[in-house]
């Protein structure tokens, strides 16, 4: 750790140890062995996040779409800014749009699902797909719901849209079943015997090429032709073309690492991100050779905190997921009960360095999300609301809370007196610090109140609420900070540094 000895303006010589260009949380060592000094690892950081620059931002506001009152369990959009969802109502699972508010019943079908039904959803021929194991599908295009009329009724688990054709698979089953192309009302069973159209319905088996007793556990459009079906311990990669005699399975894949949930699995840029049962992995194509297909796993400093949400969750089905390419973060979520759900992000890195950094969080209690351009929902158990960006000002906003290890400031065995603590960051809003010694025994509490003004950093006659340097004269062996960041636009904590006392 770099720190410089400075003569404070009351003549008290001090050693300044900043601390900044913070990490993420890191779970993977124990919160008394992530005192890095430089580059710093979090223990906390809900509700918030770390930049590609190391600098602390809280989570954007949010504001109500609609008055709905049931818990949205899925939501996709079927218009550049008009969204559709399923939501659990008290006999069944409701399906209904945002033009139920102003058009009526037409839009909105009553617990057309059962109790506990995991839905999914993809858009395809101009229309939002809905289905759910063993029930029929139902379709929406911002007029009406209808159901998906099949000669042989399709009961999907498991919905994606590759190559102009629908993609469905039952679940506990082997086969994807590809519709006619741009018809999904048409499928293999529904084909006149004999049919020689290569644009006709066909179908994909994948049980002898497994070599085990799995089962298909969720199907994804990958790149622009391809389609990933995902059992419980492998993937594969098949090429698909309107001609459904060029299919072809890719055998320059190999990913032998599974989902554990169709709604964990999303597109992100030219890769996909999802959700396993020992944490979060990337497909991606080589960027060396840009031929071979491979997993790799990226939640490695969280598989600790992975492990546990995951232990919470009853149904590991409905945990769901979704990509937001403006901000570049993989939001997981995980359902702890009726109300309760806890997200795990991943913010890439967009340097390309793969420093990527975790946060957690829980504002409005989300049960998933969707972007489309520039517009993201997020499901809530209050109706569906939309998520702003981090500069605009919102009435309903999180509090960030920000956690460090424990802060050895030098040797481990060594007693501290420390004498001031300096807050660095921008926006406007407050900062509220608890700090305690490394038995966890408090030590002191102090608020910041964080302007766009300038402000005089030393003691003397400045008001209390502009200083960014407080005096914390207390004496550890090791300290930790709890910090709770609230505002209601953009608030930024670039970084902070505690002087501790010379004995030079």
């Amino acid at each position: 750790m770099s720190t410089n000895t400075i003569l404070t303006s009351s003549g008290v010589e001090v050693e300044v140890f900043p601390y900044s260009e913070f990490q993420g949380i890191d779970t993977s060592r124990d919160r008394a062995a992530l005192d890095s000094g430089e580059k710093q690892s979090l223990f906390i950081i809900e509700d918030g996040f770390a930049d590609w620059r190391g600098v602390l931002v809280r989570d954007p506001g949010a504001v109500s779409r609609n008055s709905g009152d049931g818990k949205i369990s899925h939501v996709n959009f079927y218009g550049r800014n008009e969204a559709c969802w399923a939501q659990r109502d008290g006999g069944g699972v409701s399906l209904a749009s945002d033009r139920f508010f102003s058009h009526g019943p037409g839009h909105k079908l009553d617990e057309v699902y059962p109790v506990g039904s995991t839905v999914t959803s993809t858009v395809f021929n101009h229309r939002t797909i809905f289905a759910t194991a063993g029930q029929p599908m139902y379709r929406y295009n911002g007029a009406s719901w209808e159901e998906v009329i099949n000669l042989n009724p399709q009961t999907p688990a498991f919905l994606a849209a590759v190559q102009q054709r629908l993609c469905v698979a039952k679940a506990n089953g082997t086969l994807v079943d590809l519709s006619r192309v741009d018809d999904e009302t048409y499928f293999t069973e529904d084909e006149v015997a004999g049919a020689t159209s290569v644009t006709k319905g066909g179908n994909i088996d994948i049980r002898n090429l497994l070599g085990t007793s799995d089962v298909i556990k969720g199907l994804s459009a990958f790149e622009q032709n391809r389609l990933a079906i995902f059992t419980n311990d492998q993937c594969l990669i098949y090429t698909l073309h309107p001609d459904l005699t060029k299919w072809e399975i890719d055998d320059r894949a190999n990913i032998q690492v599974g989902t554990i949930s169709h709604n964990a699995v999303a597109r992100a840029y030219s890769d996909l991100l999802y959700c396993s049962r020992n944490g979060i992995h990337s497909i991606q194509r080589s960027r060396t050779n840009g031929v071979t297909i491979f997993s790799i796993p990226m939640s490695f400093k969280v598989e600790q905190t992975y492990r546990a949400l995951l232990k919470t969750v009853t149904n590991q089905e409905e945990i769901s997921s979704y990509f937001d390419q403006d901000n570049g973060q993989f939001h997981t979520y995980f359902p702890q009960g009726p109300l309760l759900t806890n997200r795990l992000t991943l913010t890439l890195d967009p340097t390309g360095e793969n420093n990527n950094k975790w946060s957690t969080g829980s504002f409005l209690q989300a049960t998933c999300g969707r972007q489309l351009g520039p517009t993201t929902l997020l499901g809530t158990p209050g109706g569906v609301w939309n998520r702003k960006l981090v500069e605009d000002e919102t009435d309903i906003s999180p509090t960030m809370i920000v956690e460090t290890p424990i802060l050895w400031q030098g040797a481990i065995n060594d007693l501290k007196d420390s004498h001031s603590i300096i807050i660095q960051a921008s926006g406007k809003g407050t900062i509220d610090i608890e700090a305690f010694d490394e038995l966890d025994r408090p030590l002191s509490g102090m608020t910041f109140e964080i302007s766009g003004l300038g402000v005089d950093d030393s003691f003397g006659p400045v008001p209390l609420s502009l200083q960014y340097e407080r005096k914390f004269q207390h004496r550890y062996r090791g300290v930790y900070f709890r910090f709770k960041i609230k505002g209601t636009g953009l608030l930024r904590m670039t970084g902070f540094a505690v002087t501790i006392r010379s004995d030079k």
